[in-house]
């Protein structure tokens, strides 16, 4: 090769270095800058930047940084000084804002989605033979509930995925049907064992509440008189399900024990559980995230709110995402009403979607968050019925 030829192909492998050297520093969060120095004069640097990536739920939103429409969602949005919070705002039209303050980091992007909450939520029944105590099982996936219809009275399940929301329970089980000397559907409670194969169920006879284990596969029922010793049982499985989750997380000994609490509510993820503190005459409900690595602009642990210990304390269930929880607020036995809000895990975006008859402080997800299930009636022979809230 000749001298001219080596220069040549020198000088080609220098551009493409340099150009891939560019590539990875402008992919990487880098930005040219003039900063005006304290003389006045401008000098070229190279310095880090960070990015936000805008998702929405619906898609298809505005998103506006500091007051100003920079784009639409689902794009990011570059070039952001770190080390600084933006106020993000994402609207879109007949959904209620969204809004938050956003950290940005050198050379990451904090991705953050925004679950967009419906000004008019669509109220549809899911049944119309009555409903009464609704039971979610460990996965979101199935819902049961006792059912005085007139044709097959008994217990029934739901399925919530596919097309399991459809009107009036058209995909509905019954899985145990009233028989002539037990009336299963007049039962008081509902719980599920962690596979998902049995029920617990409690049903008054002669003033007297009776325990029943219901095989849902066999559509059979079998009396037990040491129902705590089931639920013994079926704790300790959970208890193995969690201790066998935080076995590969490094966590703090404290944190260890409050996620193996009875009390604790874990996410529909398995990656995060809601806990309560009581403090200074305050009750304070808080999130710990073990997810690893954590996502860029999330905690590890965050106050979603606290209440004086005195109030009434609110119902709180997890939403689909495990990014969110539902809070149902009020004297519901009472008063036969009360206020659903959907609050994200740092507390922020508390938006409220229903305020009106509920005869049930449960409320749940469903497994694509599309829907909550609510119990109420607006009949004056206040059958209750199970509805579903359209949120987008």
């Amino acid at each position: 090769m000749d001298k001219k030829h080596l220069i040549q192909s020198l000088i080609t492998a220098l551009v493409l270095l340099l150009i891939t050297t560019g590539l990875f520093l402008y992919t990487s969060g880098y930005r040219l800058s003039k900063p005006t120095t304290e003389t006045g004069n401008q000098q070229i640097q190279v310095r880090r930047t960070g990015m936000i990536g805008a998702k929405s739920i619906p898609e298809g939103a505005n998103v506006y940084l500091n007051g100003k429409l920079i784009t639409a969602t689902d794009d990011t949005i570059s070039n952001l000084r770190p080390q600084e919070k933006y106020e993000l705002t994402i609207r879109k039209s007949g959904f209620v804002e969204w809004k938050k303050e956003i950290e940005v980091f050198p050379e990451l992007v904090t991705d953050i989605t925004a679950v967009l909450v419906s000004m008019t939520p669509r109220l549809e029944p899911l049944t119309n033979t009555g409903a009464a105590h609704p039971s979610m099982a460990p996965s979101l996936s199935k819902i049961a509930f006792f059912s005085t219809d007139t044709e097959t009275p008994g217990i029934w399940i739901i399925p919530l995925v596919n097309a399991g929301l459809d009107l009036f329970k058209s995909n509905a089980n019954n899985i145990l049907e009233d028989t002539l000397y037990n009336q299963f559907s007049k039962g008081t409670a509902i719980e599920w064992s962690p596979d998902e194969k049995q029920l617990l169920i409690t049903v008054p006879e002669n003033d007297v509440d009776t325990y029943y284990i219901v095989d849902i596969e066999g559509n059979t029922a079998e009396s037990t008189e040491s129902p705590e010793i089931l639920k013994k049982s079926w704790l300790e499985k959970e208890i193995k399900i969690r201790t066998d989750v935080i076995k590969a997380i490094d966590l703090p000994s404290d944190i260890k024990q409050i996620a193996l609490r009875e009390d604790s509510l874990w996410s529909p993820d398995n990656k995060k559980f809601l806990y309560r503190l009581r403090k200074n005459g305050m009750i304070e409900y808080r999130v710990y995230n073990m997810e690893k690595p954590i996502p860029v602009g999330e905690k590890t642990q965050t106050l979603v709110f606290s209440t004086n210990i005195t109030n009434t304390q609110p119902k709180i269930a997890w939403y689909a995402d495990s990014y969110h929880l539902i809070l149902t607020e009020g004297d519901i036995a009472g008063t036969k009403g009360g206020k659903i809000s959907l609050v994200r895990i740092d507390g922020t975006n508390k938006t409220e979607i229903y305020s009106n008859s509920l005869h049930s402080d449960q409320v749940f997800s469903s497994p694509g968050g599309e829907k909550l299930i609510i119990s109420t009636s607006f009949t004056s022979d206040d059958q209750t019925n199970l509805y579903t809230l359209g949120i987008r």
